[in-house]
């Protein structure tokens, strides 16, 4: 009686994982266009968009921008599993077709259904040249891309200075248009930032470190700083209402091991909520 109710149990568990299980999706992506004899891709010259899904992030990289979200929650709803970058906003995710590696993906902040195959079944679909009709000129590119860019820069900013505390916080952050200082742990490591994306459906911006710091402490001075200097985000930030901002601290990634390290900072020890609200301290 005990091993059947074994048995029921482990049954019962990989009947709930159902199938979109989010090991299946667990590889990068690549937009295909949905023609009435199959699928093709478009071939521009450029890049395309893609996406890849990690178990705990989601990379978006668009003709005009990249996209860097943690995974908040999974929810798996009938036919499709909605992966959530925070408490509302998600990415709904359904099969196509299977056997051919092709997904459906629309979001709540686009709600365009679009296509993608993966990578391993990247070589079975088509490629066409891309024309005019539907590829972006170099000229009309760049106009895009800095026209979108100063158009999000006047929306919002994160300038000042920022604490848990005003008064007795010891880490602190201050912002300065594109770049920024940040406490990372108090008397060993200070580093410079350089702002890299903005995502102007939530008023989020994104920062990289900007160079090796020069102002270490004993156990910052040992860290292999040469392999944390790349483009991917460290912070993350919302900013919310009454000069306040949604903080977030992804440590550093090293381009050796391909792990994030230091991933806990000074705001993070002197608040051990799971979310942390930093003021703004010379409002």
């Amino acid at each position: 009686m005990k091993y059947l109710k074994l048995i029921i149990i482990f049954f019962t568990i990989n009947l709930c994982k159902g199938q979109n299980d989010i090991a299946d999706f667990l590889t990068t992506w690549y937009e295909i266009e949905k023609q009435q004899e199959g699928y093709r891709i478009v071939d521009c010259g450029y890049e395309g968009e893609w996406i890849r899904i990690k178990k705990d992030s989601i990379n978006e990289h668009g003709v005009m921008e990249e996209s860097f979200f943690k995974i908040h929650h999974i929810k798996e709803d009938g036919n499709s599993t909605s992966i959530y970058i925070n408490g509302i906003e998600k990415y709904i995710i359904s099969w196509i077709d299977k056997k051919k590696g092709i997904i459906q993906i629309s979001s709540s902040f686009n709600e365009n259904k679009r296509y993608y195959v993966a990578k391993s079944y990247l070589g079975r679909i088509k490629r066409v040249k891309g024309t005019g009709k539907n590829c972006i000129s170099n000229d009309k590119f760049e106009e895009v891309k800095q026209y979108a860019y100063s158009k999000s820069e006047k929306k919002y900013s994160a300038d000042g200075t920022w604490k848990n505390d005003c008064k007795n916080g010891v880490a602190s952050m201050t912002i300065k248009d594109k770049e920024g200082s940040l406490v990372v742990l108090f008397n060993q490591i200070y580093v410079e930032m350089m702002e890299i994306k903005r995502y102007d459906f939530e008023k989020g911006i994104a920062y990289k470190l900007k160079s090796i710091p020069e102002d270490n402490g004993s156990f910052g001075i040992t860290l292999p700083w040469k392999d944390y200097l790349n483009n991917k985000p460290i912070v993350y930030i919302k900013i919310l209402k009454n000069n306040e901002i949604d903080f977030y601290w992804y440590g550093f990634y090293n381009n050796k091991t391909k792990k994030r390290e230091i991933t806990e900072c000074q705001f993070d020890q002197e608040n051990k909520k799971q979310k942390i609200i930093l003021k703004k301290c010379n409002p």
